[in-house]
């Protein structure tokens, strides 16, 4: 006779909860930042929706974290804490799930807060690009008609780091390979869509200019003008723009292999209307060299500054993002090319999570004096400072093209950030 086998009821329900946990740990583990920055006296408020709770392992000698469950609010989560800085130095935070199981722990961060001074001053910006841009593919044109060698072989956005094995400086450096080729297929690195691939062209011989080509044409440098927004004395170190340089073939971002900082003679204002916005018109004094192009990224321009007359006055504190607010502020910014002043604008709101970092700061230009000159914001005044409450806060970025007198900035913070990331 076969013996009945009873399972206790309700034992596949107890197995799935420390189960349920297990993933729910591991999720959040995931999920959780691996660290985070401070500066001095910058108040940061960390909420959850989930159990969560955290706590400082350093005594209270670094970073004090404070418990805000019980001031609940309307709009308060129901686990929400503040850390506060307490002096510049690291401290390790503990991430706790029910209050009572660890899911990690990482390492804060409180940085002494920077003294910068805003220069507000346009310059000149030249970049080169790291290897060759192929902008279009065309033909050459032989006694027997017209070919195009690097149909199949190049495609347009394709990056062209070397010849032969010769690094591709610039355009120059292709052009000099070619005027000794006798007709010898150029075996290129090329870097598409983030894969770096050896490609072999075919030449074709030009009846007009008596030597090989390939039938392409290709970019290797940038020029514009625009603003630098900070100098940091400490470093010798600076930001500008506060957003990137886009390659306006691919509109993606520049990668540069080299840069520098020119002056920048201004020579016209073309004022902004809706509809169409305005610009700075200037040349860029090519015999002259205020610093370094280091960095290209979504928050601007970073290097180094060489001619550090050109970066001098007084220096303000940085701002922390809950220092800054809607309100009363100005901007610093030249727009004859001479010395730099100081425009009144408001500040509409401010969004430190803006999932585009250049528009957390929502602005609009009062100043009276500068809508005369310039109708609002041109290109060209992308990276003047704003200032507030005695603080540097950040950078213009934007213009709203059908709404001159408006745009955005980026926090003082984000660039900040980046340059030391």
């Amino acid at each position: 006779m076969e013996e009945e086998v009873i399972q206790p009821k309700g034992r596949k329900k107890w197995l799935l909860i420390p189960l349920g946990v297990l993933l729910l740990w591991c999720g959040l583990s995931f999920l959780l930042p691996d660290g985070f920055v401070l500066s001095e006296g910058e108040a940061r408020r960390i909420s959850f929706s989930l159990p969560i709770t955290l706590r400082v392992d350093d005594a209270g000698e670094v970073l004090a974290i404070e418990d805000n469950r019980d001031l609940p609010t309307e709009t308060q989560p129901v686990f929400s804490f503040t850390a506060k800085p307490l002096s510049a130095g690291t401290a390790d935070v503990t991430f706790y799930l029910f209050d009572s199981l660890p899911i990690k722990t990482v390492q804060a961060q409180v940085v002494p807060r920077l003294e910068l001074i805003p220069v507000g001053k346009p310059v000149g910006v030249t970049m080169d690009s790291d290897g060759l841009l192929v902008l279009l593919i065309g033909t050459v044109e032989q006694e027997t008609g017209s070919t195009s060698p690097a149909a199949g072989k190049l495609q347009v956005g394709d990056r062209l780091k070397s010849a032969n094995g010769i690094a591709l400086e610039n355009k120059e450096v292709l052009q000099k390979i070619l005027a000794k080729n006798d007709g010898t297929p150029v075996t290129f690195t090329v870097e598409r869509d983030g894969e770096e691939l050896r490609v072999s062209v075919p030449l074709a011989y030009s009846a007009s200019e008596g030597c090989y080509r390939l039938g392409i044409w290709v970019r290797d440098s940038i020029q514009g003008i625009g603003t630098i927004t900070y100098y940091d004395p400490a470093t010798g170190t600076y930001g500008a723009l506060g957003h990137g340089v886009y390659d306006v073939d691919t509109g993606e971002l520049m990668e540069i292999c080299t840069g520098r900082l020119t002056k920048a003679v201004m020579t016209d204002i073309k004022k902004g209307e809706a509809g169409d916005p305005g610009e700075l018109d200037g040349v860029l004094a090519m015999d002259s060299t205020l610093g370094t192009v280091e960095k290209n990224t979504a928050c601007g321009l970073f290097g180094e500054i060489e001619a550090e007359e050109f970066c001098t006055g007084e220096s303000y504190p940085a701002a922390t993002e809950s220092e800054v607010h809607a309100g009363d502020a100005q901007i610093l910014c030249s727009v004859d090319g001479k010395e730099a002043k100081l425009y009144d604008i408001s500040i509409l709101s401010v969004n430190p999570d803006h999932k585009e970092p250049g528009k957390a700061i929502s602005l609009k230009i009062t100043d009276e004096a500068l809508l005369d000159a310039t109708g609002g914001i041109v290109q060209g005044m992308s990276g003047s400072p704003i200032l507030q409450d005695g603080k540097i806060v950040g950078a213009v970025t934007h213009v709203l093209v059908n709404h001159p007198e408006k745009g955005y900035g980026i926090l003082i913070g984000s660039m900040l950030e980046e340059s030391q990331s």
